[in-house]
């Protein structure tokens, strides 16, 4: 049986979890800080799905707008119809801004 030193067992002993732990430690501010920038980033990313509800309630009031200066005697049932347009694509606008919060704050 061969016999090993003080410093041959230290060293041999070290497992990869310790390694892993150890390295965390000497750098977990430089971790916490790519985590809270890889989150910052990825709310920001999340918030491009804001641009097609922002293009179809555009399009919902500049069809509103048309309608009504082609016939005006329907304005209050095209209005209906665009309240309702608002507000369905307004619902996707929102579930769009939710995951970014949760991103954000979570």
């Amino acid at each position: 049986m061969v016999s090993k030193t003080k410093n041959e067992s230290s060293i041999l002993s070290l497992s990869e979890p310790n390694i892993v732990l150890f390295l965390v430690s000497l750098f977990s501010d430089q971790i916490l800080g790519l985590l809270e920038a890889g989150q910052k980033i990825g709310g920001g990313i999340s918030t491009i799905g804001l641009v097609g509800p922002g293009i179809g309630i555009g399009i919902v009031f500049g069809s509103l707008i048309l309608g009504t200066s082609r016939n005006p005697g329907q304005k209050d049932e095209l209005f209906k119809f665009a309240i309702l347009g608002f507000a369905l694509t307004e619902a996707i606008a929102l579930f769009a801004l939710m995951i970014a919060f949760l991103i954000l704050f979570v």
